[in-house]
């Protein structure tokens, strides 16, 4: 699965420096929750390694901003990371009176970001990029030179499609069609046809019966449909899809009554439910999904007792709420 970096450096998303100040100095949480899960000094890898240093001691604010511009100035990855993370949803007092919420919170947007287009439709995404050492960010410093020796070229007939890029014909009119509607089909590898499918900025004329197609297309492990229209009667159509691990619905109009076609997702690790009106009673219909790992669950009517219900059914889960 795709190995989610997420968040190179949301510290240096929000910052507290005068303008005139030669170095910016990231909020302390978004640094301290962003080193203590992505940055691995300590790592035996070299390219962890080599990583860790690249954000912490040489790219630092500038994985978010753009080098020499104003402190304003947010390269992709900043911008997106700013419409989740406000400077004044974490004061002092906060962080203070509820750490455990507003780390969570700082985690949630890092995760959604990651799985955002770093370029548009065709390009891979933020967490693609990181998971091969690549930051958004300007300037010649932004990639590590891993540490791995470049294999002889073999010569191939038919060169298969580069991560992150559209899948051409080999799903046939299925990918097409998700394709008119604005979505993309992207395998997850050169060396794995699993398939992302991805409405997320895009998907503007998608409709509950537009997701027919999704059903059609072999090994979609990934789908999101953040952001769009979709409602409970369109979940019905990847009911059955049992190959899928990762699924985004956040700010989509799904209630408790689309969860119940996701009962039997049994591969589904990650679910993201931000922004939606799914209650407790929605989450009953979660409890088949046994291999379920991360629940996100901001923004909406779930309690504390509905979660503690989840957990007795899926003691591994992780909620984040």
């Amino acid at each position: 699965m795709i190995r989610c970096r997420a968040v190179l450096s949301a510290a240096c998303c929000l910052l507290t420096l005068s303008v005139a100040a030669p170095a910016a100095r990231a909020i302390p949480p978004f640094m301290k929750e962003f080193q203590a899960k992505y940055a691995k000094p300590d790592s035996a890898d070299e390219n962890e390694k080599a990583f860790a240093a690249l954000i912490i001691e040489t790219t630092k604010c500038n994985v978010c901003h753009v080098q020499g511009e104003p402190k304003k100035a947010r390269n992709a990855y900043g911008t997106a990371l700013s419409k989740l993370l406000k400077k004044g949803d974490f004061g002092a007092e906060r962080l203070k009176t509820e750490p455990e919420k507003a780390t969570a919170e700082i985690v949630a947007a890092f995760d959604a970001v990651a799985a955002e287009k770093s370029a548009g439709d065709g390009s891979p995404t933020f967490g693609e990029m990181l998971a091969q050492f690549k930051l958004p960010a300007d300037g010649p410093a932004a990639t590590v030179a891993t540490t791995e020796p470049t294999p002889e070229p073999m010569p191939e007939p038919a060169p298969a499609p580069a991560e992150g890029t559209p899948v051409a014909e080999p799903s046939g009119d299925a990918a097409a069609e998700i394709n008119k509607l604005g979505g993309s089909v992207m395998q997850l590898a050169q060396n794995d046809d699993s398939l992302v499918i991805d409405f997320h900025l895009g998907g503007t004329a998608l409709t509950n019966d537009g997701l027919a197609h999704v059903k059609a297309l072999p090994k979609v492990v990934e789908l999101n449909l953040k952001d769009t229209q979709v409602t409970d009667d369109g979940l019905a159509h990847i009911a059955g899809l049992g190959t899928l691990v990762r699924l985004h619905l956040e700010q989509t109009k799904v209630t408790d009554a689309g969860l119940a076609h996701l009962k039997d997702l049994g591969n589904l690790e990650y679910l993201n439910l931000y922004g939606t009106p799914v209650t407790d009673a929605g989450l009953e219909h979660l409890k088949p999904l046994a291999k379920l790992k991360k629940l996100y669950v901001w923004q909406t009517q779930v309690t504390d007792e509905g979660i503690a219900k989840l957990k007795e059914a899926l003691p591994e889960v992780t909620v984040v709420k």
